[in-house]
């Protein structure tokens, strides 16, 4: 029985040994040499305790060159040789496997990398390459090189037009503001100080002029009276401070603030002035106080 215990314990030992080096190990155990020394000392039933000092001292040197564990107790010479048996009927046979780590990048994955920055660059460049292009584009359709455009600026008689589709070669907008804004005689004084030959007053509607009348850029800095508009060609102009800036085809206005005469009349135009709102009509369409569809335009020649 202590027998089987002894190489038992030896046998678990060796392994949790090898389990805990860094290096894999396998170890076979010649168990053909250990049964046949087992049924030896089976036959014998005891094992020989030898006290022979040399025979002592020669296990001691085996035992330095080849290590083994200490399994004796209280200097028992009997588990001392089974030990040295042991060691000789035990063979170990110890593997060293080496990993070798998998590399981290592959080829395909720095292929991947190289199309998508090609990719992003590829991007980059069409981008760049479309906006340029649409500034020229931008910039080539405000030229008048066309046969079918006149580049002589276009003159137009101090009059009251409708539905003006004329192209305005020559004239340039200073002013465009929705009916929703509230116009200032000061904004009307700027404007003046850019303008020095003819103005085009305007009432637009998604971008067309609906109603729009010429004159000298002084009607500009005009100071009316209450309902006393000034004559400029075939146009009646009034600009008068605390109520309304505008045009008429008759002299007969009327200035509430704004021009409420003749409310179903085509060629009537009027802004209120200084007031704590927009508005007020182009033509027939009125109450614009808070539209942003209409806007108020402004051109100089």
């Amino acid at each position: 029985m202590m027998v089987r215990i002894f190489i038992f314990i030896t046998l678990v030992l060796v392994y949790v040994s090898c389990q805990q080096s860094e290096d894999t190990a396998t170890v076979t155990i010649d168990l053909n040499t250990s049964q046949s020394w087992y049924e030896e000392t089976t036959d014998q039933s005891l094992l020989e305790l030898s006290t022979n000092i040399d025979v002592t001292n020669s296990w001691q040197q085996q035992t330095t060159e080849q290590p083994s564990l200490d399994l004796s107790t209280d200097g028992d010479n009997s588990t001392e040789s089974w030990e040295n048996s042991t060691n000789v009927t035990t063979q170990q046979t110890t593997t060293i496997s080496t990993t070798t780590c998998s590399p981290s990048i592959t080829p395909d994955m720095l292929e991947i990398v190289k199309k998508e920055i090609i990719d992003s660059i590829y991007v980059a460049i069409s981008s760049e390459i479309t906006s340029k292009l649409e500034a020229m584009e931008e910039r080539l359709s405000t030229l008048t090189c066309s046969s079918n455009q006149p580049s002589t600026p276009i003159e137009l008689d101090w009059q009251i037009y409708e539905n003006l589709r004329i192209p305005l070669n020559g004239w340039l907008r200073v002013f465009d503001q929705p009916y929703s804004h509230k116009t200032r005689i000061d904004d009307l004084n700027q404007i003046a100080g850019i303008c020095h030959k003819h103005v085009l007053v305007a009432a637009t509607y998604n971008q067309s002029i609906s109603l729009a009348a010429v004159g000298p850029a002084s009607i500009l800095t005009l100071n009316t009276t209450w309902n006393v508009p000034q004559q400029f060609g075939q146009v009646y102009w009034y600009r008068t401070s605390g109520k309304s800036f505008g045009f008429s085809p008759t002299v007969t206005i009327r200035q509430t603030s704004a021009d409420n005469a003749d409310l179903d009349s085509p060629l009537r135009l009027s802004w209120l002035l200084d007031q704590n709102m927009g508005g007020y009509r182009s033509g027939s369409t009125r109450s614009l106080a808070e539209n942003s569809l209409w806007h108020k335009v402004i051109y100089c020649n």
